[in-house]
């Protein structure tokens, strides 16, 4: 059993069964959202909204209060454990920067090495005013020092000493990248999603390499093969079937996905989309794992769809009739 609260475009909510319960912050796009079972027993909620901020609940959503101690921009991409500080967390924002929590998310601190990186201000973003995201940040197992981030639009970025410095991974011509994930028991196997855009330094030329689609190491990041070249914001080895990849590219930003499953670690694909339309009339934005070993799709249309790895028939996850949009799932078991 677990508990599932979600991040939508008017607020927070909790699914409970077959209804949604509003938990608050109406009217707030909640773009980033992390929930825990606090030491008391009840749950620990972090909302992060795309232009106020964070809030904060310690009481499973009956109260909120501003977070935002430490962070210099009000737009959250992410939030997550830390593993490099056990209990800590990590957020990433638009701007492309890192900041860390040491105290379950009342202040932050920024990780200032991210802004220090040669190129750093030619990050950018097609559809903001601020320079670049960091739309997530993942560690290698058995590797809590090395962090690594995916910056759209700006590259894929790594830590090896917790968050200190912080270097560049080179993903060949491809800099607009939206996800980056890996398998969770050999740390040498990443996966990253990646985008159309180029850095505008970096004009492209006909007959240049194809920008997009999904890029997979076999050495930890010291060289990349692509083994999918359609626009792709998301992919995910299902933790509780490692074997597998699952992916939703697109050939346009935003419509027209498809959602595959490789079980060669992405020498092949094949369609993963019983229960859906294909092509999608919008595409996955994140793929998320749940505690249950179900896998759960947020949409960039605000569908909220869910399946078992193998099955692979999605539905979706709200209930009928439910008009917001849903940006971001957390869970509790």
């Amino acid at each position: 059993m677990f508990e599932t609260y979600l991040g939508t475009d008017s607020g927070v909510f909790r699914l409970a069964g077959d209804r949604l319960e509003p938990l608050g912050l109406e009217g707030r796009r909640v773009s980033a959202l992390y929930a825990e079972r606090a030491a008391s027993g009840d749950t620990l909620l972090l909302a992060g909204t795309y232009g106020h901020g964070i809030f904060r609940s310690e009481d499973g959503g009956r109260t909120w209060s501003p977070a935002n101690d430490g962070l210099t921009t009000p737009v959250l991409r992410t939030i997550a454990p830390d593993p490099a500080f056990p209990g800590a967390l990590l957020c990433g924002t638009e701007p492309g920067r890192i900041f860390r929590s040491l105290d379950r998310g009342r202040s932050w601190q920024e990780l200032e090495g991210v802004r220090r990186l040669p190129g750093c201000d030619e990050w950018y973003l097609p559809y903001s005013p601020r320079a670049g995201a960091v739309r997530n940040v993942y560690s290698p197992p058995a590797q809590p020092q090395r962090l690594l981030a995916s910056v759209e639009v700006g590259g894929l970025i790594e830590s090896r000493d917790g968050g200190q410095s912080w270097s560049y991974i080179d993903v060949g011509p491809d800099h607009d990248v939206h996800h980056i994930t890996g398998h969770p028991s050999d740390a040498s196997l990443l996966y990253v999603s990646l985008g159309y855009a180029a850095l505008r330094s970096q004009p492209r030329g006909e007959g240049g390499p194809r920008l997009g689609g999904v890029a997979r190491s076999r050495d930890a990041g010291s060289s990349w093969t692509k083994v999918l070249t359609d626009y792709t914001r998301a992919t995910i080895v299902p933790p509780a079937h490692p074997h597998l990849v699952l992916a939703g590219p697109a050939p346009h930003v935003g419509r027209m996905g498809r959602i595959l499953v490789s079980v060669d670690g992405g020498e092949s694909w094949e369609p993963a989309d019983a229960g859906i339309e294909t092509p999608m009339e919008d595409m996955v934005e994140l793929f998320v794992a749940a505690p249950d070993g179900s896998i759960w799709a947020i949409c960039s249309g605000g569908r909220l769809l869910r399946a078992e790895p193998g099955e692979w028939h999605w539905r979706s996850a709200v209930p009928d009739g439910i008009s917001a949009r849903v940006e971001s799932v957390a869970f509790v078991s």
